[in-house]
């Protein structure tokens, strides 16, 4: 009986993230921009579980602040680009971040597969977090949200986002990404990006 509780209110969590709440999506920083006061950008590269069936559909990844409890989506593979790995740089606001899911759309024979997956710390987001629960293999207390934070007036580097296989995972790869990124934001002074790995 207390599986079957705990189930109920795992569901009705997720389905509230992804479903009833307004998802606000988060500003491109574009080409010229600057960092303002009272303004934080968030960059990284995302590495997406790549599969024919996917290349050509938009992949977002959806976070919620956790003082204000806006949930905000951002996307971490553009629509119509087959490459593994992705760069994003977006404007947030500052404050404390969970990762609540991963949503991407696969091609199927009868058409289009929507797919929003819950994201946990240390656990393959491809599972099925419901079954494994009611299993036993995973207990409620196992479930933990993945977490960063931003702060007001800096630009952040959020790493590398490993989600090509198993659990989600975070490095830090700043050098490279810097030098490729200053290329066209030349106004961005990521030199003096502070480094937050989601954990």
């Amino acid at each position: 009986m207390k599986y079957f509780f705990a189930c109920i209110f795992l569901i009705t969590g997720l389905f509230a993230y992804g479903q009833k709440a307004k998802i606000i999506p988060l500003d491109d920083v574009e080409i010229g921009n600057v960092l303002k006061e009272n303004q934080a950008i968030i960059y990284g590269s995302f590495i997406q579980r790549l599969s024919f069936w996917q290349t050509g559909y938009q992949q977002n990844i959806r976070i919620r602040n956790l003082e204000t409890n806006e949930i905000f989506s951002f996307v971490v593979k553009p629509p119509l680009r087959s490459r593994k790995e992705n760069q994003f740089c977006f404007f947030i606001k500052p404050g404390t971040y969970e990762v609540v899911n991963f949503y991407y759309s696969k091609s199927k024979w009868y058409g289009t597969e929507y797919n929003m997956r819950p994201v946990f710390r240390g656990i393959d987001f491809e599972v099925n977090v419901k079954n494994k629960i009611d299993s036993g293999l995973i207990k409620l207390e196992d479930l933990h949200r993945i977490v960063f934070k931003v702060a007001n007036n800096t630009l952040t580097y959020l790493g590398q986002w490993h989600f090509e296989s198993g659990a989600p995972s975070f490095t830090d790869e700043k050098a490279t990404l810097d030098k490729k990124l200053k290329e066209d934001y030349v106004l961005l002074e990521f030199e003096k990006a502070v480094t937050v790995l989601p954990e």
